[in-house]
């Protein structure tokens, strides 16, 4: 057992003071660190829990305390964090914890070194071809924070190691880089009652979402296990800067939720497009009660039909009704959101309350999905919307309002399925062969056709 008080004496004659803020931090510098543990025959854990027991700050720490305090500081010294995977992610994700000081980190990975890791593994060099990830990352910690504690596992996480792994660390950062092995991380993580946060990168693309136990989580971002292994990071690659922000951030959750300060990104996923420079946020929610009924009604047409203008029309109108309006933009390829002028903009500025672009390659989304899986979770993304609007996505099985502006609309071939009512031309509509038991309705009649799509939710 430590005796704190005669531990602290001896380190008291050490002490420097150092200012924070309007405060007095005494500090422990690292010449002292060495020569006290030496004199005490402490390992240097044991001497940094000490000091900061005493309220004496190890002066490593000192800019950590003006955010997180000393009692922060402490709480992340006493924590036990697992990182899987050490490579892009895992590899910074450790060096960052180690300077903040977490106690103690238990490494999981089954990789080793190899050339095409340079660009980006901040734990690889030109001399480690063929070193295991986790003697790397080992021997990192001892020389950044020698009173960080390290436990090293070289083999992969399966079904069948998880929860003896894992089995007393406070937090599961997921730093992998395929599916199969996050949602077993996952479930062993719900199984000991432990958060877990999720990072995933390609190319410029980022995501970071904290996992706790109950809540939603991979399937409401990749669907169910088992439908796909690796991503579209395959293909896109990841650059050395995109690691290096996403690792940040789930950094920044783990001390959030080890220290208590802040608010963790919990049932929100945080999707950065680093090419862009956009930022964006989903919300994931596994309460099925609070979802909406239905999908979207999506609005369909040909290019310049004015579907854009018509769905800003009637999300003013249903938004002027204390109406909770998501509006989302469906496209087949990657597409700016709320840049002046862009259709997502224009939503938001008649009052959408949140905004998504869909298609199968983006829509905060790294694994290649079909555009139907990816709109069967647009209820759960959008759990606090009354309605939701769609502009496009002609082959859905959605219900469908038909925009027509005579003399520029072209006849959609094949026809869309579904559809509930005409909007725009409808005389013209009709001449073309569209029923004139439809539902009509035209520019200027947003009121009636909000009457006509609340009935629809109904």
């Amino acid at each position: 057992m430590l005796n704190y008080q005669y531990y602290s004496a001896v380190m008291a004659k050490h002490v420097v003071v150092a200012e924070v803020g309007q405060r007095e931090i005494p500090t422990l510098p690292l010449g002292a660190e060495t020569e006290t543990a030496a004199q005490l025959g402490l390992r240097r854990s044991d001497l940094h829990r000490a000091a900061l027991e005493a309220g004496i700050v190890p002066r490593r720490y000192l800019r950590n305390i003006g955010t997180i305090g000393v009692e922060g500081q402490l709480k992340l010294f006493d924590s036990k964090v697992a990182v899987i995977g050490c490579g892009g992610l895992g590899g910074l994700v450790v060096e960052l914890l180690a300077r903040m000081g977490v106690g103690t980190l238990v490494l999981v990975d089954n990789d080793v070194f190899e050339d095409s890791n340079l660009n980006r593994q901040l734990l690889c060099t030109e001399a480690d071809m063929g070193k295991p990830k986790v003697m790397a990352a080992y021997e990192r910690v001892r020389a950044v924070n020698s009173a960080v504690e390290v436990c090293c596992f070289q083999q992969r996480l399966t079904a069948k190691n998880a929860l003896a792994i894992l089995r007393g660390v406070d937090l599961v950062i997921d730093a992998l880089d395929n599916l199969p092995s996050r949602f077993v991380l996952e479930q062993a993580a719900f199984e000991l009652n432990i958060p877990m946060v999720h990072g995933a990168i390609a190319g410029f693309l980022g995501q970071v979402t904290t996992i706790y136990p109950g809540e939603a989580g991979l399937r409401q971002i990749y669907g169910e296990p088992g439908q796909r292994e690796r991503g579209i990071e395959v293909e896109t690659g990841n650059p050395a800067t995109t690691p290096a922000l996403i690792a940040t951030l789930q950094v920044q959750e783990a001390v959030k939720y080890l220290t208590g300060v802040g608010e963790p990104q919990r049932q929100r996923l945080l999707y950065v497009d680093g090419l862009s420079g956009e930022i964006s946020q989903l919300k994931l929610t596994s309460d099925r009660e609070h979802a909406p009924a239905v999908f979207p009604i999506c609005f369909v047409g040909t290019s310049n039909s004015g579907k854009t203008g018509f769905m800003v029309k009637l999300i003013s109108e249903l938004v002027s009704r204390g109406l909770n309006v998501a509006a989302v933009k469906h496209g087949h390829t990657a597409e700016s959101l709320d840049k002046e002028g862009t259709d997502s903009w224009r939503y938001r500025l008649a009052g959408a309350h949140s905004t998504a672009f869909l298609s199968s390659d983006q829509a905060a989304l790294f694994y290649q999905i079909t555009d139907k899986e990816a709109a069967s979770r647009l209820k759960h993304w959008f759990p606090e919307a009354d309605i939701i609007l769609m502009e496009g996505y002609k082959s859905s099985p959605f219900p469908k309002i038909l925009v027509y502006r005579d003399g520029v609309s072209e006849i959609l071939s094949p026809w869309p399925k579904n559809i509930i009512a005409l909007a725009g031309d409808i005389t013209a509509a009709q001449k073309i062969g569209w029923p004139k038991n439809i539902p009509g309705f035209s520019w200027d009649e947003t009121g009636p056709l909000a009457d006509f799509v609340l009935k629809r939710y109904k």
